[in-house]
């Protein structure tokens, strides 16, 4: 083995180690270093469908002496793993927690079109699960809920009087008829109705609305407890300094929980297992989860090296044009690249709203089937951009083909410097490399979710196992994100937006990795700007100040994930470029990971 390869394969070993690391230790603070026993777990749903669970049980917990037990319901576009903060932090304090994955989410089946027929969306049949455990206090349980969870927290409890405790986190407080309600409040809260159509959270200590489902007379001031706990009528709404989907992994919104099951389902009562609530490790979870992801998709760059020196990948790698002895390479002037650069965001910025929101509803209306709202959305998003930019880039190549010197061998599409040329046996390898980097990834996660229950993620679902159907929906949605890929991804970034080599391969990563993002993402970072700068300003989010709500809540909240996803992304589509020299392996990977991330757990 030559010396290069040794040190690739190297550098390959030290990351699949680093993430072995990462899995292993997850695990360990998941389960408290041994003393909480976590599994999965399924059971039928009230209508048939398989439910899917994370059952965390403390080793106090015993048919002799039971514990209470808390049922914890996620939101809109989640899975059991967004409620892991509160679940870790609870079951090492004592308390049996189950994660359950709702109806159309996760690896629970069904869709939430069940809403319908099951208000709970399954949690009701997880309650009852939960109930049924023999280690389980069963006159002592509490239901919590983000967002879409806190709405199907309060369903579980009407469903369910003898619940003791509830902690509905961004959602409303239910009805005064309900036991010892904590009510979670985001300041920055996005949606208009779960801050009782005001326009900030400022007004909610005297909304007629609120106070009456509090049931307080005058004033329901924050951090504030109201009531008693012995019948039922324990109140408490705490404002905690952050927006809505930040609200699942805040501390103080997890102290607050902690604090309030125990009074509601101890009796406050701190016996050996009571860890005071602001000693949290949950976090550490989240960051080592991060970490196994970057490493995984770190294990990419070396693996590819390591292909490309078979004989059979070799002619998947070609020449940078600019690095061609004569004179045929092309670079973007700098103001040219600019004027590219702020008309790409333009579009992407304006389309965005609109698209993300037609598209979600108009497909899951037109095309049966077509249920992932979110991913309808994104693909019509991707689908309208390439089209856009397709239109755009055929009367700008018509006008610099001659004056420019630009071909399509510039553009990183053709395989010959001269002519268009598709070589079709090296554009099969390269696909069949795509397959072999995708089937790496996936068997690193198949291993850490099956053997210990570990997905690879940060505070939201990336990448996990498919479902069959899943798995389906992955090849529907494939096509728009290669489509967009390809040219706003390739074509736009590396060919008509083409920027100079600099003088250390690193250096180059970085530069065009760096002016790619802002080529590629300030539009969609303006529409963000617009919608949050207003609202923490102290006025109403962006889009409601201009009459637009439906434009507000979830589509400019996506863009939490999406601007430091697509980021990533674009660090790897750079490198397969400049590795390549053509846009092939570069878009097939990177768009499947965007769909694979669209659509492995998230809402059906």
């Amino acid at each position: 083995m030559r010396r290069t390869s040794r040190l690739t394969f190297f550098a390959l070993l030290i990351l699949v180690t680093l993430l072995a690391f990462c899995v292993v230790l997850v695990r360990e603070i998941e389960t408290d270093f041994g003393k909480v026993d976590v599994r999965v777990v399924r059971f039928p749903g009230e209508l048939g469908v398989e439910l899917v669970g994370k059952l965390y049980v403390p080793k106090s917990a015993t048919e002799e002496s039971p514990r209470p037990a808390v049922l914890a319901l996620h939101g809109f576009q989640n899975d059991k793993e967004t409620m892991d903060a509160y679940a870790i932090e609870l079951s090492r304090r004592g308390f049996v927690v189950l994660a359950l994955d709702q109806y159309g989410h996760g690896s629970s089946g069904g869709r939430m079109g069940l809403v319908d027929d099951d208000p709970t969306l399954g949690g009701n049949a997880a309650y009852q699960y939960l109930k049924s455990l023999a280690y389980v206090d069963r006159a002592n349980l509490g239901v919590m809920g983000h967002s879409m969870g806190a709405g199907t927290t309060l369903a579980v409890a009407e469903a369910n009087p003898d619940h003791r405790a509830l902690n509905p986190q961004c959602g409303s407080p239910g009805s005064p008829e309900l036991n010892n309600v904590l009510l979670t409040q985001a300041r920055f809260e996005e949606f208009l109705n779960f801050r009782e159509q005001q326009p900030t959270t400022a007004e909610l200590t005297t909304d007629p609305e609120r106070l009456a489902a509090l049931g307080v007379a005058d004033e329901a001031e924050w951090d504030t407890t109201y009531g008693s706990f012995g019948n039922g009528s324990a109140r408490r709404q705490t404002l905690i300094d952050t927006v809505h989907p930040g609200l699942t992994h805040s501390r103080k919104a997890v102290a607050e929980a902690v604090t309030w099951m125990n009074l509601a389902l101890n009796d406050g009562q701190t016996g050996e297992d009571w860890i005071p609530a602001e000693k949290q490790i949950f976090m550490w979870k989240e960051l080592l989860t991060l970490l196994a992801l970057l490493a995984a998709l770190g294990s990419l760059m070396p693996l590819t090296e390591l292909l490309l020196e078979r004989r059979r990948f070799a002619a998947v790698a070609g020449p940078l044009p600019d690095s061609l002895p004569d004179n045929r390479s092309y670079i973007a002037p700098a103001r040219a690249w600019r004027k590219y650069a702020w008309l790409n965001n333009l579009i992407a910025g304006l389309t965005y709203p609109i698209l993300i929101g037609l598209g979600g509803y108009l497909l899951a209306s037109a095309i049966p089937g077509l249920s992932m709202i979110i991913a309808n959305g994104v693909a019509t998003w991707f689908l309208g951009n390439a089209l856009i930019y397709l239109l755009i880039f055929t009367i700008w190549y018509r006008r610099n083909r001659r004056k420019r010197n630009v071909t399509l061998f510039n553009m990183g599409v053709s395989f010959h410097p001269e002519r268009l040329v598709i070589d079709w046996r090296a554009l099969g390898n390269t696909a069949l490399m795509a397959a072999l980097l995708l089937g790496w990834l996936y068997l690193l996660v198949f291993l850490s979710q099956h053997f210990l229950g570990i997905e690879f993620r940060f505070l939201w679902p990336f990448m996990r196992q498919f479902s069959l159907e899943r798995f389906g929906y992955f090849w529907v949605y494939l096509p728009p994100a290669l489509l967009f890929f390809l040219l706003n991804g390739g074509v736009f970034l590396f060919g008509q937006a083409r920027q100079r080599q600099h003088q250390t391969g690193m250096e180059t990563q970085l530069a065009w990795w760096l002016k790619s993002c802002l080529a590629a993402l300030s539009g969609l970072a303006a529409v963000w700007a617009f919608q949050y700068l207003p609202f923490f300003l102290g006025y109403a989010p962006g889009f409601e100040l201009i009459g637009l709500p439906l434009l507000s809540g979830m589509i400019p909240l996506l863009l939490f994930v999406y601007l430091p996803e697509f980021a990533v992304l674009l660090f790897f589509l750079t490198w397969f470029y400049r590795r390549t020299g053509k846009v092939y392996l570069g878009a097939l990977v990177i768009a499947s990971l965007a769909v694979w991330w669209m659509v492995a757990g998230t809402a059906m």
